[in-house]
């Protein structure tokens, strides 16, 4: 089994990478830009990607190889539905406790921990 977590942080827009086989995952969290003077919105934005590293070879003409991404509106909501998320590339259990892990550190809890 060749999972690799990564954690790179700069500022605070954090990226989690995780490798599982076919399929490397990133789950992104960005400071959200708030249009109005609502302070109900999340301070937060996460992102998921899901790429594919077998459609990036030389022979396409295309590098295309982003096979799925979806925005979530604050952690709470990421979390909530994360799991049959990665459940749909990676069938080890264990390997997507490991990554959930790994998203636990994209918690804005832990800002001031660190």
């Amino acid at each position: 089994m060749d999972n690799k977590g990564y954690f790179g942080k700069t500022k605070e827009n954090e990226i989690v990478e995780f490798n599982n086989g076919d399929y490397m995952l990133m789950i992104a969290r960005f400071r959200r830009i708030n249009w109005s003077a609502s302070k109900k919105d999340a301070q937060y934005q996460y992102f998921f990607y899901a790429i594919d590293k077998r459609l990036n070879t030389w022979e396409r003409d295309t590098l295309d190889t982003i096979v799925r991404e979806i925005a979530f509106e604050s952690y709470e909501v990421l979390t909530d539905n994360l799991f049959p998320i990665l459940s749909e590339y990676i069938l080890i259990n264990e390997a997507i406790y490991e990554c959930l892990k790994l998203v636990e550190k994209l918690n804005p809890i832990y800002l001031n921990k660190e």
